[in-house]
């Protein structure tokens, strides 16, 4: 019995603290919570501020969701750039996500834009680089990082290779090894003859790799494929147009380094598919880089893609960084 009545009487004890306790602490909580999201909210607004002084005063029609933008008090000596690289926590040999360990993600690493007296973070590296480049397309200089400079001088390299170019075994030998850049082999001869040419993402295979464009409108699909001796089949073409379909494009165009069989071939005259075999494709070169008003290597015109950073980040999470733009 007393047994039960000290219980009671250390479980009142323990009420009336818990009562006191929060009297006493909970406005102290409260107070902290509520400086704490304030000062997220000024801290918001700010960067709301800063990113619309930006935008006005760079010309830019939006800045990414995820920029985060400082002010400085003097201003960089030049405007450059620094890229880090997402990874998993636990990644496989290929840097993918190692599916067998518990609890793995994605470790965000920011990349920084230094600008005039403005230093941006971004956490997704794609961002970075398209904000980059529509401040350039505004004439504003920003200095060529270590990546951009690496690919202006291999592409220096495939140009000037181009342009000795004498078979299709010149072509196979030099892009087997990354069949990708043959469809940027490819795009860049169209670029020549006048129209936009963009080289469709890695992670989007929708059955063509290029898409010309002609005073911004749909002009045509293009689909490249680097093949020896083996002949270009109707499920291919079938792929193309089905593609067309989608995308609702009146003019659709084949490249291969070989040949088409002689379905491939009925099919595409039936589908008014324009084919372009390796003998083709040689005289079509030929003819946009031996012109002599076009023989020049333009730096300004490289950028660097998504195709690019398929060597820094794995493909499952370029995907997420793609879709996040």
């Amino acid at each position: 019995m007393y047994i039960f009545e000290d219980l009671i009487g250390y479980i009142f004890l323990a009420s009336l603290l818990g009562i006191v306790l929060t009297i006493i602490i909970g406005p102290f909580v409260y107070l902290t919570i509520y400086i704490r999201n304030k000062r997220e909210e000024k801290a918001i607004e700010l960067n709301n501020n800063l990113k619309r002084e930006f935008t006005n005063r760079y010309q830019l029609d939006i800045m990414p969701n995820n920029a985060i933008i400082e002010s400085t008090e003097e201003c960089y000596e030049e405007n450059y750039y620094q890229l880090n690289f997402p990874h998993w926590k636990f990644e496989n040999m290929n840097k993918t996500k190692d599916n067998r360990m518990n609890n793995n993600y994605i470790v965000w690493e920011d990349s920084y834009l230094y600008i005039d007296n403005y230093l941006i973070s971004f956490d997704n590296p794609l961002s970075l680089m398209d904000c980059i480049y529509h401040l350039r397309n505004n004439s504003v200089e920003i200095k060529e990082s270590f990546y951009e400079i690496e690919k202006i001088n291999k592409e220096k390299s495939k140009f000037e290779y181009n342009n000795t170019l004498l078979s299709i075994t010149d072509l196979i030998r030099l892009y087997s090894s990354k069949p990708t850049d043959f469809e940027y082999y490819c795009a860049n001869i169209f670029k020549k003859i006048g129209f936009e040419a963009v080289v469709t993402p890695l992670t989007n295979d929708g059955g063509y790799d290029i898409k010309l464009l002609k005073n911004n409108n749909i002009f045509a699909l293009v689909e490249c494929k680097l093949f020896d001796k083996t002949k270009v089949g109707r499920p291919l073409i079938q792929k193309l147009v089905g593609a067309s379909v989608t995308e609702k494009a009146n003019n659709l165009i084949f490249i291969t380094t070989s040949d088409f069989s002689n379905e491939a071939i009925e099919y595409a005259n039936a589908t008014h598919v324009q084919l372009i075999n390796g003998e083709n494709l040689i005289k079509l070169s030929e003819r946009v880089y031996h012109s002599d008003n076009k023989n020049y290597f333009d730096e300004d015109s490289v950028r660097l893609d998504i195709q690019d950073f398929l060597e820094y980040i794995p493909k499952d999470i370029l995907a997420i960084c793609y879709d996040n733009m």
